[in-house]
């Protein structure tokens, strides 16, 4: 499954519904929870390796110097493809 992470709402999303094999995408809004230091996404990393970010949501929002490095930053291009191998997808919104 992969997981697609929108928003900034820490509440809205459920860290023990994603598996060691799923995937998660950080984007739009949502790269605001891949900051260094995040709860959230320490539990999100402890339960899958298989995180990614992507590179144009984080300049616009000038935080690529404090983006947790556990994170694979991938391009628009990478996320089309991590969308098109992954079934189901849940967004968190």
């Amino acid at each position: 499954m992969l997981h697609t992470i929108s928003t900034a709402n820490q509440s809205a999303i459920d860290p023990q519904l994603i598996s060691d094999q799923d995937a998660v995408l950080f984007w739009q809004n949502g790269v605001v929870l891949a900051l260094q230091n995040n709860p959230l996404l320490n539990d999100i990393i402890n339960k899958t390796k298989y995180c990614y970010i992507i590179n144009s949501d984080i300049e616009a929002r000038g935080l690529s110097k404090i983006i947790d490095s556990r994170l694979k930053i991938i391009n628009m291009q990478q996320a089309v493809e991590l969308t098109a191998h992954h079934f189901p997808q849940m967004n968190w919104e």
